[in-house]
């Protein structure tokens, strides 16, 4: 068994203090910061650079929604990079779909049980699918929502596990 737990693995992987300085007031990346982040046990460097630019495109679609309400361009890009906390769950956000499609990808077919949310307000939906057994790549998985945080535990066989 493989036991996946998304908000525990990021916590670890993706520091927020780290992650708050992803993003320079220009809206630029920080590359140094994208290859500490990059250094993590549990994202390769072309995810993590992946995850980055998904996030700075969020960011410029709303400097531009911003300049298009005929908000000061200093303003707009100040409004628009001003919540280091959304920076941080934008980017644990996607870094989780990332992961998701990766386990997709590597396990379909498999099961897997649905683990409980460690959220302070879990998904009442996803209350209703803990402990139970799923297949990976049919429904919706752990993840796959934005903002879940709930964890699964994939099935295998050891064999499979030797790559």
């Amino acid at each position: 068994m493989i036991t996946y737990l998304p908000s525990k693995m990021l916590a670890k992987a993706l520091p927020k203090r780290k992650v708050e300085k992803l993003l320079n007031r220009n809206l630029t990346i920080n590359k140094a910061v994208l290859n500490t982040l990059a250094d993590s046990d549990i994202l390769t460097k072309g995810t993590m650079q992946k995850i980055a630019l998904k996030v700075k495109k969020q960011y410029n679609k709303k400097y531009v929604d911003l300049r298009d309400d005929n908000v000061p361009a200093t303003e707009a890009k100040e409004d628009a990079i001003n919540d280091n906390k959304l920076l941080v769950q934008r980017v644990q956000n996607e870094a989780v779909l990332e992961i998701s499609q990766e386990i997709e990808d590597q396990y379909s077919g498999e099961f897997y049980i649905w683990l409980p949310s460690d959220a302070e307000t879990p998904d009442p939906e996803h209350q209703l699918r803990y402990s139970k057994k799923y297949q990976i790549g049919k429904d919706e998985m752990p993840g796959e929502r934005i903002g879940c945080r709930c964890g699964m535990e994939i099935l295998v066989e050891e064999k499979k596990l030797a790559l």
